[in-house]
């Protein structure tokens, strides 16, 4: 642990304040398994401070929502590919509300799966 403050709680303060390479220094340091969630969050300020990483993060988020819901059908990787796509754009928030609640799902539905 840090002397500001468990990392989870640092890292989410640099996402809500915008600050994307204390984000990315502590996930990659501090977090070795980060959530689906937080994976999200971190393209969403890529997306919004890096845009010329955006499109590799994304594709790498994609592959681990894909990983976690092994249902997932052509129409739920055409959806997710779009709100990722608006990422950063004119429709950011709506897209990122939508993307958390499908991560949020897919943590969920692994959650059930590995129960069983």
């Amino acid at each position: 642990m840090t002397a500001q403050g468990h990392p989870h709680a640092i890292f989410k303060r640099a996402i809500e304040h915008g600050n994307l390479l204390v984000a990315e220094t502590i996930l990659r340091s501090e977090i070795p398994r980060p959530s689906l969630g937080d994976l999200l969050e971190l393209a969403a300020l890529i997306a919004v401070k890096d845009p010329k990483r955006h499109a590799r993060v994304a594709a790498r988020w994609l592959q681990r929502w894909l990983d976690a819901r092994d249902d997932a059908t052509i129409y739920d990787v055409a959806l997710a590919t779009s709100l990722l796509q608006s990422l950063g754009g004119r429709h950011h928030g709506s897209a990122l509300m939508a993307l958390r609640e499908m991560a949020a799902s897919a943590t969920e539905h692994g959650t059930h799966r590995r129960t069983r």
